[in-house]
């Protein structure tokens, strides 16, 4: 065999095992979740965390988007080279193309090894049944009825307790920076005792990207790069929904990968939180979850709403005229069924709808008698 043949063959074969492989582990991984939980989630996720994240913890600004934008150009650089060598070299496109193939599978699958070490692996498993020991209970309007009203209500009380600057189209105003924030987050997250294993790892704090407009106008309000280990949030989102967002995006960072249950930490964390608006943001998070799934019995949905108090509604409304602005956008909605083949992809059979399914696991924590009382703070 020739040696410009044998090579090519050499590159098809290596591509095929490095994908194959990757494709196989996966598979492996579904068939033993108590494995990825003792061994992947446990143990060596957390170290990879901290190695990842420790150059994104040295820079201010967003690892991920500066490498993002790297890469495109140096794919498009690529690209012309490969034209350009194309053009000059005829007889021998046959040959470039015979061996790019393999080599972008090749890329394709170390990126795709890559990306189940670095967070993939997370989806083989059930975060929250494992580490806070709960069932999502049987559909039950009444409960979900009650668990509405506690978050409205408790909603008032600690927007009240916050009393931040109300603005006219902006709603509520952050009664703190970003940074702190942040520091708050991360102090409730270590603070939590079902995630005691991860208290003492060093991960990256959350960015707010220079493209937080492309995101916002993508429908996006935050988002988890694994490979910088970088949790991103929409910088020019009303405020009210910041200190939820961020610990969605913190939660994923932390292994769970599914978006109800991250939306479900997202909740624990910010209403055990030290501070009242990041309480508040986690109940009206709640709320609005659980008043989507109420709106299926108008009745109970109308008594529920009424309860909620001007703040509150004048936030919602601030969200909703953010949003919208976006959502009809072309952008907005092949973002949208980008992320729903992403999630189906990994095993979240029920796409985009999975936000949603929060409510389960609320429940199910409100049927354990977990909720925070109205006099705890932490805990």
């Amino acid at each position: 065999m020739h040696r410009p043949a044998a090579l090519t063959w050499s590159l098809w074969l290596l591509a095929g095992v490095v994908s194959g492989s990757a494709y196989g582990l996966r598979r492996l991984a579904e068939a033993c979740p108590a494995w990825v939980e003792g061994l992947y989630a446990r143990r060596l996720y957390p170290l990879l965390a901290a190695w990842v994240g420790w150059p994104a913890r040295l820079v201010p600004f967003s690892l991920a988007e500066v490498l993002v934008g790297f890469l495109g150009l140096g794919g498009l650089g690529l690209l012309g080279w490969a034209l350009w060598r194309g053009r000059r070299e005829r007889p021998r496109l046959g040959i470039l193309l015979g061996r790019g193939v393999p080599v972008i599978l090749l890329v394709v699958g170390l990126g795709t090894h890559v990306f189940l070490l670095l967070f993939g692996y997370h989806y083989a498993r059930s975060a929250v049944r494992q580490t806070f020991a709960l069932t999502p209970p049987p559909p039950d309007p009444v409960a979900l009825e009650q668990f509405a009203r506690t978050c409205i209500e408790r909603a008032n009380a600690e927007l009240a307790a916050a009393a931040p600057v109300m603005d006219a189209e902006q709603g509520s105003r952050l009664p703190m920076s970003p940074a702190q924030l942040a520091s708050l987050l991360t102090e409730s997250f270590r603070r939590c005792p079902e995630l005691s294993h991860l208290a003492d790892i060093p991960f990256a704090p959350p960015k707010a990207p220079w493209s937080s407009e492309l995101m916002a106008r993508a429908g996006i309000s935050g988002i988890f790069i694994p490979f910088t280990g970088e949790p991103h949030y929409d910088a020019h989102q009303p405020a009210s929904s910041l200190p939820f967002t961020l610990a969605h995006e913190m939660a994923h960072q932390r292994g769970f990968a599914f978006e109800s249950e991250a939306n479900f930490v997202a909740a624990v964390v910010c209403l055990r939180s030290d501070h009242p608006y990041i309480r508040y943001s986690g109940w009206a998070g709640a709320a609005r979850y659980a008043l989507r799934d109420l709106a299926r019995t108008p009745e109970r949905y109308a008594a529920v709403m009424a309860l909620a108090g001007d703040g509150l509604r004048a936030d919602w409304q601030a969200q909703r005229r953010y949003w919208s602005r976006y959502a009809s956008g072309r952008l907005a909605r092949v973002s949208a069924r980008l992320n729903h083949a992403y999630l189906q992809a990994n095993g979240v059979s029920s796409g985009i709808a999975n936000y949603g399914e929060v409510t389960g696991w609320l429940l199910a924590w409100q049927a354990a008698g977990r909720l925070p009382e109205p006099t705890e703070r932490g805990s």
